[in-house]
């Protein structure tokens, strides 16, 4: 009992303590401070909106170059083709193939262009002979005779062409154009007689077609020639020897051939009543087409350098599609005349050959090729003046001959295969 009193007079002590404390801390007056007034709830603030910042672009790690591949060496062959061999690379008996061989791929092909410096002669274009008055010359004394003839002259060509490896056998297809112009021209004073004689004069040829009017004093001459050219083919190179390489071939042949003679005479100084502007036109047009075959040789020397060989021959179809001679009135009391053929069908041969020295290499691993070859050429084109035949036929009148036409000349060419 007593135990609780003491505890309940503790507490009582505790709180006396207590509430002395709180009234201490009041104000002077004793009473209790003005209890707070409650704050309002601050509103929240809405938020900022935060413009987006642009993201800088990450830089773009280098990338490391992956080291190029090394280019594979040019794997060795036994022999290159189109150059020499040695017996243990081919098998005997067999025409190994020799042409260019480029690329694994079966289809090469190859261009060349050719300079020609030619000169063209055709017989038959003979103008006149010398003539004089030998009256009181002694018999003894001898009558020199001058023929004159049609004058030559170098002209420029070229020829361009074609080619592809058809893939089967080492076959080759090939075409090749032939552009070729000439125009030569002829003036000359009749010649001096021997002593004696008088009046040096011409004695005009049948392309006068007026034998009435045949001695002149002077002739001057136009032949204009024009020619194109066409040969489409097969060939197949093969070797016939380690350093000799032969290569047949054989197609079709198609030509175009225009020429033109134009004679102007001027009449003796004694002539009286003559036309001294009469020309004699003669002119001659045709085609031709037929089978052309040939043989080429190449004989190998080394370094690159070969010997190479053309024959060839070719025989047409050939259709004159107008040949004529018109001879101007040459003296008061003559008529103009005038002879034609059209459409004159026949059959013609072209032959022609070549030599020189060509030079030429592989590179790029075998991949292309390229040459370099200068020949000297021929050619004959037989009986090709039909302007002659016509004024002979008409002024003998029998039946007569036409002659041959020729080229020759130089041609360099190049040629690229790939």
């Amino acid at each position: 009992m007593n135990r609780i009193s003491k505890m309940i007079t503790v507490s009582l002590c505790l709180l006396c303590v207590h509430f002395g404390y709180a009234q201490n801390s009041t104000s002077g007056n004793g009473s209790c401070a003005p209890a707070c007034p409650p704050k309002e709830c601050p509103k929240p603030c809405a938020p900022k909106p935060c413009p987006p910042k642009p993201c800088p672009p990450k830089p773009c790690p280098p990338k490391p170059c992956p080291p190029k591949p090394c280019k594979p060496p040019c794997p060795p062959v036994c022999f290159e083709r189109g150059y020499p061999d040695t017996k243990c690379c081919i098998p005997s008996a067999y025409n190994e193939p020799a042409d260019y061989e480029l690329s694994p791929c079966p289809w090469d092909f190859w261009v060349d262009a050719s300079f020609t410096y030619w000169t063209a002669y055709e017989e038959g274009l003979t103008l006149a002979r010398s003539n004089a008055d030998y009256t009181g010359v002694p018999i003894e004394t001898a009558e020199p005779r001058v023929m004159l003839f049609q004058d030559t002259k170098w002209e420029p060509g070229f020829k361009i062409g074609m080619g592809v490896d058809l893939g089967h056998d080492h076959w080759s297809a090939f075409a090749e154009y032939t552009w070729f112009r000439s125009r030569t021209t002829t003036s000359e004073a009749a010649p001096e007689g021997p002593a004696g004689t008088t009046v040096p004069q011409w004695t005009i040829n049948n392309f006068g077609l007026d034998n009435a009017f045949d001695n002149v004093a002077s002739i001057s001459s136009v032949w204009r020639l024009r020619m194109d050219l066409l040969d489409v083919g097969l060939t197949r190179p093969y070797y016939q020897g380690t350093h000799l390489i032969v290569a047949p071939f054989g197609g079709i042949r198609a030509e175009w051939i225009r020429q033109n003679l134009r004679v102007h005479p001027t009449p003796l100084s004694t002539a009286t009543a003559v036309n001294t502007n009469a020309v004699f036109h003669n002119k001659s047009h045709s085609w031709a087409v037929g089978p052309r075959g040939g043989f080429q040789g190449e004989w190998h020397l080394g370094w690159g350098f070969r010997v190479e060989g053309d024959v060839a021959g070719s025989i047409q179809f050939t259709r004159y599609t107008h040949v004529a001679s018109y001879a101007d009135s040459i003296r008061d009391g003559f008529r103009a005349v005038s002879v034609h053929y059209d459409d004159y069908n026949t059959i013609r041969f072209n032959n022609d050959m070549s030599l020189g020295l060509g030079w030429g290499d592989y590179f790029d691993c075998r991949n292309y090729h390229f040459d370099l070859l200068v020949t000297y050429d021929f050619q004959i084109f037989w009986n090709q003046n039909m302007m002659r035949m016509l004024v002979d036929e008409f002024e003998n009148d029998t039946s007569a001959a036409a002659h041959n036409l020729y080229l020759q000349g130089l041609t360099v060419r190049a040629q690229f295969d790939f």
